[in-house]
């Protein structure tokens, strides 16, 4: 499924190559399948990542990473992705539909993280759960492209352009999928 890929490659960003934690930046998504058919699809991409700190029921204190993404496609539909760690949302302006997902539990993002290996200065390469991920990084160590093939064969290159780290006063505003009370509302 499409849109647990873009899940899981959001969620794997973050997991590796000492991101910030929160960026904002342009993206155009290529996704050629395996009868060389190309769909460009392009819009903004939000993350954020918060540790929450709390006390356990042996009052020893514990960390949560929760990571917080917004996939905003503008081109060539109108598509919001959103997803707080536990669920994603897709919002589909086109089909007047809001679909709800629970994330893959089976995400290991520990895994993740020891399998990202420098192949070049600016290249890692990461095989997780049979996919691989290839990303490359700018000359200033920001991310830039990430290429892999999904479950269904489909070749998917990300480029992100205008790549801003550590956003001062990020709005996490910018992280909310409004729903609009007239759409559809699938949850699976």
């Amino acid at each position: 499924m499409r849109i647990l890929s873009i899940f899981l490659m959001a969620t794997f960003l973050n997991a590796g190559l000492e991101l910030p934690t929160n960026f904002i930046t342009d993206f155009t998504q290529t996704i050629t399948n395996d009868k060389g058919k190309v769909i460009e699809y392009s819009g903004k991409l939000y993350f954020k990542e918060d540790t929450n700190i709390y006390f356990d029921e042996f009052n020893q204190t514990k960390e949560i990473k929760s990571q917080m993404f917004k996939w905003e496609y503008n081109s060539p539909t109108k598509k919001e992705v959103c997803s707080d760690g536990v669920e994603v949302i897709v919002v589909d302006h086109d089909l007047e539909q809001v679909s709800k997902y629970l994330v893959d539990d089976g995400l290991d993002l520990e895994k993740v993280l020891k399998l990202a290996k420098a192949i070049s200065t600016r290249d890692y390469k990461a095989v997780y759960k049979d996919t691989e991920y290839l990303i490359t990084l700018d000359d200033k160590n920001r991310l830039k492209k990430i290429f892999y093939v999904d479950n269904l064969d489909n070749r998917v290159k990300i480029l992100f352009t205008n790549m801003r780290y550590n956003v001062l006063n990020f709005k996490v505003s910018n992280l909310e999928c409004p729903i609009d009370p007239d759409y559809d509302i699938i949850e699976e």
